[in-house]
């Protein structure tokens, strides 16, 4: 795989918190719904890639439109599970560094700017977008990345700035689906195309 070829899930979460102080045995409450988050990268770096590197993968979580974590292949120092993510992110909140995760004070607005300067192509999943499958100028070997909405979907804000960015909906079929379970769709479409 060439360095380039880069898949990334941007995991919008509006409501959740941006503080560390959540209790870990209560990630959809405490936290603000950061569970949503946690099985994201679970599904990413854990359990969907079968063929693909997990090196060319990464996680942009933007929370609140005011703070965005970057998460990359955590290599042998993987977490293992919700509530192991949870802690690690626990962590970055409250200032500690983990070796593969940064911190941007930055909102959405910011992560679109930075992934086009890239040349990176941005979709959003929508049920009503054209069916990824039937993508035919999907270029798996350049940088593609895939905007998820939290359990409520996309709120206003972020839908005018998917909208001014000109950032096109795809779509994993009529249903709505978990945010874990589009990412690891999306991943199993990336090495079907490959192979």
């Amino acid at each position: 795989m060439s360095p380039s070829r880069k898949l990334r899930f941007i995991q919008l979460l509006p409501n959740s918190t941006t503080k560390g102080n959540f209790i870990l045995k209560d990630l959809p409450g405490s936290g603000k719904r950061i569970d949503l988050l946690c099985r994201v990268l679970s599904a990413c770096f854990d359990w969907a890639p079968v063929t693909w590197k997990r090196s060319h993968l990464e996680v942009i979580a933007v929370i609140q439109n005011m703070m965005s974590l970057i998460f990359k292949d955590p290599g042998d120092q993987m977490p293992l599970g919700e509530v192991a993510w949870a802690k690690l992110i626990q962590d970055v909140l409250e200032g500690k560094r983990v070796p593969f995760i940064t911190r941007w004070n930055q909102g959405l607005e910011y992560v679109i700017d930075t992934v086009q300067a890239q040349e990176g192509k941005i979709w959003f999943l929508h049920e009503e977008g054209k069916p990824l499958k039937e993508i035919d100028t999907l270029n798996v070997s350049a940088q593609n990345s895939f905007m998820l909405g939290d359990h409520i979907g996309f709120d206003s804000k972020a839908s005018r700035l998917i909208e001014k960015a000109g950032i096109q909906p795809v779509s994993l079929g009529k249903t709505s689906y978990l945010s874990s379970h589009c990412t690891a769709a999306v991943i199993s479409e990336f090495e079907r195309r490959i192979n």
